[in-house]
């Protein structure tokens, strides 16, 4: 009688032991499947985050980019000016203007004034119209731009408050005044002058600089590596005396990044004549 209770008792008990057992089995692998749908939203959050950050940079190089181009063509259009003006002038020389008592005059108009003149020089206006408008007298002569860049993947770092920024790559210096080992770039000419830089700091580090014209500050730029590669930029434009200098100097000193994401350039839009 013993021996058939206990029989009876393990026929009904190890069922039910390995129905609990695969219970906790099954609950555990849900457990796991959860935790490893949760590590890979965290993942896919991260990634998302990464994606935006890179976007967002490329995005920042293209508006510097057009930027750059806009500013490349404004120096190709001055310098157009200035071919067309040094032109006209040999021209004049060449056909002086006179007032002929014995031919029939030929008159042009422009924006500024009635002259005499030889038949043919009417068509050298057709250049550009209305460009007697603008006062070039010396453009041709005195053409002012210059662009420096950090071409070294070292950079500069450690950088302190108000250290001048020095490029080590001068790639256009017309003019002469951007002097490469002091980092600033001294007025030739009296006049209005656009004036533009970027800088680049590596991840886990800060910079942040003044765009200095004549002593005073004209403008900022910051740039926060924290999360990843960060590029600040800056630009103005300002009217500057002869001699008077321009440069950019550290506020938030830290690690500044070359390979030409660094840079320092500017041009006269136009000048009043004096030196």
């Amino acid at each position: 009688m013993m021996r058939t209770t206990v029989l009876i008792f393990c026929i009904l008990v190890i069922p039910v032991q390995t129905a609990v057992l695969k219970q906790e089995t099954v609950i555990e692998s849900l457990l796991r499947k959860v935790a490893e749908l949760e590590n890979n939203q965290q993942e896919c959050s991260r990634y998302q985050s990464k994606m935006l950050l890179e976007l967002n940079y490329v995005k920042d190089k293209l508006e510097q980019s057009e930027r750059r181009i806009s500013d490349l063509e404004a120096i190709v259009y001055d310098m157009r000016s200035a071919e067309y003006t040094e032109n006209l002038s040999v021209t004049m020389e060449k056909y002086p203007v006179y007032k002929s008592t014995n031919e029939t005059d030929t008159k042009f108009n422009t924006e500024e004034t009635n002259i005499t003149h030889k038949p043919g020089i009417k068509a050298m206006t057709s250049y550009k119209p209305g460009i007697l408008r603008r006062d070039v007298r010396g453009l041709a002569i005195k053409q002012i731009a210059f662009y420096a860049i950090i071409a070294s993947g070292n950079g500069l770092g450690p950088i302190h408050e108000r250290e001048i920024v020095l490029f080590d790559t001068v790639l256009l210096n017309e003019g002469n005044g951007f002097n490469k080992q002091t980092g600033i770039f001294t007025c030739p000419l009296s006049g209005i002058y656009f004036f533009t830089g970027s800088v680049l700091t590596q991840h886990e580090h800060q910079v942040g600089v003044h765009l200095i014209v004549n002593g005073e500050t004209k403008g900022n730029a910051y740039a926060d590596g924290a999360n990843s590669w960060d590029q600040g930029s800056i630009s103005s434009i300002a009217r500057c005396e002869a001699g008077q200098n321009v440069w950019i100097s550290v506020y938030l000193g830290s690690f500044i990044h070359g390979d030409y994401y660094t840079s320092f350039s500017g041009f006269l839009l136009w000048g009043d004549g004096s030196s």
